[in-house]
């Protein structure tokens, strides 16, 4: 019954929240909330018949899929969803067989929210929304296009707008608004108007209540398009995108303020960012997240990899020129920033070295983290084959194609120590769930499962070939995951950073285990159960076909 898991928490203070549960058939489910404080009390119903729906967000990359720290898509127990950073995630439904479609927020504390719900298309009654949303890296607001026009901002924040009385209000009233080019920041939303001649102008709009849009677009010229993919800063104060005649395009930049300006490089063939899911998700235009660095590649020959200073006072480097790269090696993969510093692994396609980039006054630098090929410029081609990476407070821990597999190394981009960690790896590191703090990982390897520290990437602990591990779910003070044998039996087994543990018995097929807010556990297996401070209580809920926990780390 877990019962060895309650020393754990019996320094934890007990406040009410919320757990939401989708309860039913997959075809028709019923979202009821319970008090934490008394989950036997009365369920409220939040919606019925719900049928959960795929959900995709512009300018996803692949690397945004291990970073906790901002919006990212995740599928879990067959579900795709929005987890946002702090605990909240963002569900796509339909209910009713189609009459009605929408978005469910689950709030950090496990408040549910029906934040936009539309009626279905005429006697079809098809999908109102178009084919992906944007979410804001910090998860607070999003953005939501309908195919019949017009767009859409949510408030994710706990807030209502006070013009409509609710979380959401209309920014775009009539017109096609691209949904690729729909980015969220911290307080405005970008987006492009679907034009003929594919000259489509940008707009910025603030989302404070009342904001109206502005259009901050290129000067018109002929025979010109501006690219649907756009580039943008963390916060949303900067924005970059691609405009002028085909193959001789210009990089414009515009911030919160004024209206676009074009960018020192000459007009020539560049890449668009490449986003999932129609690209590969390697970003071939990426902003810092302060806006003062831009990566883009000049294609115009071919693939030339470039470092661009967007204050305006150092030299921009061409990172891939033949002094600093034997030439034709232009291949990258994975690229991210560390404050100004770029960090990208490059050489021919499976055949890389990781390098850290800097801008100087003299030009820049470009050191060789890894080392595979050669430390001495022009570099070559190294060895490594990256598939996925992960920063772990500073560490970063790539999963990498061997000739015997998958292998996990780990890599200080300021000292360039670097290891082979783990090898035998069945699939890239998954990322767990948290309220707090950055989440753990949990790496599969053929010798067994380890779970590593997402607060500094060392090895927290590991489990013999056979027992598996869930993906960890952390609160406030603590995680755990269910170890589980081939049987469906298993335990769940409850940690500290420094190693503590403690496991409660082994009993049959628990489906889930969800941290709250407030430091208390839900368990999904039968019977249902809560724990917190000085509490433990059996959940009397109707026997269903279906049950998941919607809210919490984990949910």
């Amino acid at each position: 019954m877990i019962r060895l898991a309650l020393p754990l928490l019996l320094a934890l203070p007990t406040v009410a929240q919320t757990i939401t549960l989708a309860e039913g058939t997959a075809g028709s489910l019923t979202i009821v909330a319970l008090p934490e404080s008394n989950p036997n009390a009365a369920a409220t119903i939040v919606l019925q018949g719900v049928e959960w729906l795929p959900i995709e967000i512009s300018g996803r990359t692949l690397a945004q899929a291990l970073d906790s720290t901002r919006s990212r898509r995740v599928v879990r127990h067959g579900i795709t969803r929005v987890e946002l950073p702090g605990g909240g995630r963002l569900f796509r439904y339909r209910r009713s067989a189609g009459q009605f479609w929408g978005f469910l927020h689950i709030a950090a504390n496990g408040a549910p929210t029906v934040v936009f719900e539309r009626a279905g298309i005429g006697a079809q009654q098809l999908d109102p929304f178009a084919d992906r949303i944007a979410v804001a890296p910090d998860g607070l607001h999003a953005g939501i296009a309908l195919t019949g026009g017009g767009l859409f901002v949510v408030r994710l924040d706990g807030g209502v707008f006070a013009s409509t009385g609710t979380v959401a209000r209309q920014v775009v009233s009539s017109g096609d608004v691209v949904p690729t080019s729909v980015m969220v920041g911290a307080s405005v939303v970008w987006y492009q108007l679907d034009l003929a001649m594919n000259q489509n102008p940008v707009f910025r709009c603030g989302l404070a209540d009342g904001s109206l849009p502005v259009d901050v677009s290129a000067p018109v010229q002929a025979n010109a398009l501006t690219k649907d993919q756009m580039a943008m800063a963390r916060d949303g104060s900067r924005l970059v995108f691609l405009y002028g005649p085909q193959q001789q395009q210009r990089l414009w930049q515009v911030g919160l303020a004024g209206t676009a300006t074009v960018l020192p490089p000459l007009a020539s063939k560049y890449e668009e960012a490449n986003y999932l899911p129609e690209g590969a998700g390697e970003p071939a235009m990426l902003l810092n997240d302060a806006g003062t660095r831009l990566f883009y590649i000049d294609a115009d020959v071919r693939d030339e990899l470039a470092l661009l200073d967007l204050q305006g006072t150092l030299p921009t480097l061409q990172i891939t020129e033949s002094t600093i790269f034997q030439p034709y090696i232009g291949s990258h993969i994975l690229p991210k920033f560390a404050g100004d510093r770029l960090l990208v692994a490059i050489g021919d396609p499976a055949l890389m070295d990781w390098f850290r980039v800097d801008l100087t006054a003299t030009g820049g630098t470009v050191v060789n983290l890894t080392n595979t090929g050669s430390n001495t410029q022009p570099f070559p081609s190294g060895t490594i084959d990256p598939v996925q990476a992960a920063d772990a407070n500073g560490q970063l821990l790539v999963a990498e194609q061997q000739a015997t597999g998958l292998a996990l190394r780990s890599i200080d981009p300021i000292t360039g120590a670097q290891a082979i960690v783990q090898q035998g790896l069945l699939s890239p590191p998954e990322v767990g769930s948290s309220i707090a703090q950055a989440p753990d990982l949990v790496v599969r390897a053929a010798t067994g499962e380890s779970i590593y520290l997402g607060t500094s990437g060392a090895l927290l602990g590991s489990v013999p070939m056979g027992l598996t591990l869930t993906p960890p779910v952390m609160g406030p003070a603590f995680a755990a995951t269910w170890v589980a044998l081939p049987s469906q039996w298993g335990c769940a087994a409850f940690y500290l950073p420094d190693g503590t543990l403690v496991t409660g018995p082994v009993e049959f097929d628990i489906k889930q285990l969800c941290m709250t807010q407030q430091g208390g556990v839900f368990v999904n297996g039968s019977p249902l159960r809560y724990l917190a401070p000085g509490v433990f209580t059996v959940i009397n809920r109707p026997l269903v076909p279906v049950r998941l926990c919607l809210s919490g780390a984990g949910g």
